[in-house]
């Protein structure tokens, strides 16, 4: 099985926004050079001058460095937006209109697979079961089918959708998580991008799930099929909390290189790609927030080296 270690820019948002700053950063002083380019580091609505000039740096610095800018992804900042299940139709029409804008910026950037959540109902939407709940619900997965089509336009060939603990976000089950990826691929057919899971393995700390699928390892071996890349933090297994893996983080927390790749192993994958995601209070000293993305390095480096897959 072919492993490979990446990183996701999320870490780098506003201490590092300089494309010369922050592909240094990950190529030479974490040692790494597969990206994940998180759209925190520009809205993909800026001006053309803006994008034209920082996709171009960016672009340049990747071939400088050797780098391999491998997908793009929604990030923090517009995942606080509702924007495919938004309550008002103007609200899902410009949530329509953001990822359109990030397929664009995506083909400036090289890259031809992109992803993240999609969007997330308000509370009384959810909890009207009889009514809206099921028209947005409708409606979204109809804008995210034509969404997958109008992606390939862009040479976007895969989007891997990140599903997350919140119930009004998605399915959350092992089971509703396979149903949604399969149906969703059904009706958009053969001519729109490939619908895939980003798993996060912090990702499964719903409290109302069963154990099963409280299990991180349990859904990397039931859907392993539809996980081409994974996210990777640390956390206590109660809340989502992209720690870092720090000694004294890894005490408490459930995050297992060895238990993850017996899962991996289990399911004969041809390849994985492993994606550090890890975020930091923006208060937290820059100087220790560096350290901290250098000890999940190498911490993810020894284990895979002790595997032989580096």
């Amino acid at each position: 099985m072919n492993v490979k270690l990446g990183i996701s820019t999320g870490f780098t948002i506003k201490r590092w926004a300089h494309p010369a700053d922050w592909v240094r950063l990950v190529k030479e002083e974490l040692g790494l050079d597969i990206i994940q380019f998180s759209f925190d580091q520009i809205d993909p609505r800026s001006t053309n001058e803006f994008i034209t000039k920082y996709c171009d740096l960016v672009r340049y610095e990747c071939d400088k460095n050797n780098v391999t800018l491998h997908s793009t992804f929604t990030g923090l900042s517009i995942y606080s937006h509702n924007l495919l299940y938004h309550p008002l139709l103007e609200g899902r029409l410009d949530g329509i209109d953001w990822f359109e804008k990030a397929f664009a910026v995506t083909q400036r950037l090289g890259c031809n697979a992109t992803g993240g959540p999609f969007g997330g109902m308000d509370i009384a939407t959810f909890l009207n079961k009889n009514n809206e709940n099921s028209i947005i619900q409708a409606n979204a997965e109809e804008s995210l089918i034509n969404l997958l089509k109008k992606a390939k336009k862009y040479g976007v060939m895969d989007f891997y959708w990140e599903a997350t603990p919140v119930e009004r976000e998605g399915s959350i089950t092992i089971k509703d998580t396979k149903d949604f990826i399969e149906k969703i691929n059904d009706l958009a057919g053969e001519e729109a991008a490939t619908f895939s899971l980003c798993f996060d393995v912090g990702h499964t700390t719903n409290p109302i799930l069963s154990k099963d699928d409280r299990n991180p390892y349990q859904w990397i071996e039931s859907l392993y099929d539809h996980i081409p890349i994974i996210h990777l933090q640390q956390t206590d297994g109660r809340l989502d909390r992209h720690w870092a893996f720090t000694e004294q983080n890894n005490k408490i927390g459930t995050i297992n290189p060895t238990k993850l790749f017996d899962s991996l192993e289990k399911t004969k994958k041809d390849e994985v790609i492993l994606l550090l995601e890890i975020g930091h209070p923006f208060e937290q000293d820059d100087k220790l927030v560096l350290k901290e993305m250098k000890d999940s390095v190498d911490y993810w480096k020894t284990a895979l080296s002790n595997k032989g897959y580096i």
